[in-house]
């Protein structure tokens, strides 16, 4: 084992070892694993639908396997053709080939704003637009509930992507609340939903100069953007706004507005989640109605601009890297719930770009296999579980096993897998 792997295994067992006090890793771990058992619990059952979760992810995941294969081995087209659509639909669309040319061009269309409303975008972390607005002084206003909490909370450990604020408790955040705004609430839901409506909703339906979202679907063929939400937040600052801002990686491409329907629905009904809006986005808000003459921004928003991210997606594809299979994914996120290591070590199984193995890969992607040892990548069962479930065929068990060994390659794993491992070559037996 090498000096480094050395450090990063003691850096994991540090934050292995924080699950055995009171800390935040440890409230976490406690809270995701009776989410992840009440998750799949619901799987079995109808709840708003004639048919459970897995009868769903039955009948439709092999279309939405083919629709994402399809995409990855006609991936230059998808983007030629989604260009072409939206340019004629009057959006205005920027392709950049890597994450720092989406940056220039983030910026650029930011212009002097210092303030940008977003809807919950973990394609904005893949994209590294978080840490550049930091870095530049902007204002990040969130408007989904759980970063809203999470900003209240100052919380700097990574959380449940699709639901980021979901483990605090009541009364933590109603004493925050209190600490923060002094307002004094009622020790419930209700009560804190309704206080940021009051207070928040006038400054988002009034304020909101540029917004940024991410997409669940982008429709190639219908040039169309196709977002997925229940709290209106998305509504709001995709309309209410001056210049809305799409910045997406291109593996969110499908074909038809069909398939984008396909795929939010695939990303609710996994997540056993409550749809309230999908919005259908075809260019900026406009009107014919003096004398017929087409001018474009009434009521929502006057300009509409994606930026479409290649960076790695591309080239893990045409290089055949043994990654590639994660241009497949849509994003769910689903497979936290019934990872074994998830379940076990919360937040400490994690990168900065979320819960769980797909997180992980993506800091692999971004930062090397170094960052995925420190991510906790051996902490991995190796029990498929998330292959198993993923309802876009993504088999991230065999990438995880990939990138082990690369590590062990590299004398990073840790000294109880160097001894069993070394035990095998010499004896041929792994037991005693």
């Amino acid at each position: 084992m090498s000096e480094k792997g050395q450090d990063l295994f003691e850096k994991v067992k540090e934050k292995v070892d924080r699950l055995k006090e009171d800390t935040l890793e440890k409230q976490f771990v406690d809270f995701w694993r009776m989410a992840c058992n009440a998750k799949q619990r619901s799987c079995d059952i109808t709840l708003q639908y004639g048919d459970s979760t897995y009868e769903f992810i039955d009948k439709y995941k092999e279309q939405l396997t083919h629709m994402r294969e399809d995409f990855a081995q006609n991936i230059d087209a998808y983007v030629e053709t989604c260009i072409k659509r939206l340019e004629q639909k009057k959006f205005k669309v920027y392709y950049a080939k890597t994450n720092e040319e989406a940056h220039e061009i983030f910026m650029k269309e930011l212009g002097d704003n210092k303030t940008i409303y977003k809807s919950k975008s973990n394609e904005a972390k893949d994209l590294g637009l978080i840490e550049l607005m930091k870095e530049n002084n902007i204002e990040i206003k969130e408007t989904d509930l759980g970063d809203v909490l999470i900003q209240l909370f100052d919380y700097k450990l990574p959380s449940y992507q699709v639901g980021p604020g979901i483990h605090f408790k009541v009364e933590d955040i109603v004493a925050k609340i209190k600490e923060k705004h002094g307002v004094e609430l009622e020790p419930n839901a209700a009560a804190i939903v309704q206080y940021f409506r009051n207070t928040y909703r006038k400054e988002l339906l009034n304020d909101v100069k540029v917004s940024l979202t991410s997409a669940n679907a982008i429709a190639a063929e219908d040039g169309c953007i196709a977002l997925l939400e229940n709290e209106g937040n998305i509504s709001i600052i995709t309309r209410a706004t001056e210049k809305h801002i799409v910045a997406v990686g291109i593996t969110k491409l499908v074909p038809t507005v069909f398939d984008a329907l396909l795929v939010t629905k695939m990303v609710e009904r996994t997540n056993n989640a409550d749809l309230a809006y999908i919005s259908l986005i075809y260019g900026p808000s406009g009107t014919s109605d003096v004398q017929g003459l087409a001018v474009k921004g009434m009521y929502g928003a006057k300009e509409v601009v994606v930026i479409l991210v290649d960076d790695w997606r591309t080239k893990a594809i045409k290089d055949n890297l043994f990654y590639k299979a994660i241009v497949n994914c849509i994003s769910c996120k689903t497979c936290n719930f019934v990872c074994t290591a998830s379940r076990a070590f919360g937040n400490v199984y994690a990168s900065k770009y979320g819960l769980g193995a797909l997180a992980i890969i993506k800091d692999y992607i971004h930062n090397g296999i170094e960052a995925a040892v420190e991510d906790g990548l051996f902490l991995c069962t190796g029990c498929e579980n998330c292959s198993n479930w993923c309802p876009a065929g993504v088999n991230l068990a065999e990438i995880m096993k990939q990138l082990k060994k690369e590590a062990t390659e590299k004398a990073l794993c840790p000294p109880s897998l160097k001894e069993y491992k070394d035990k095998i070559f010499r004896d041929k037996n792994p037991f005693k």
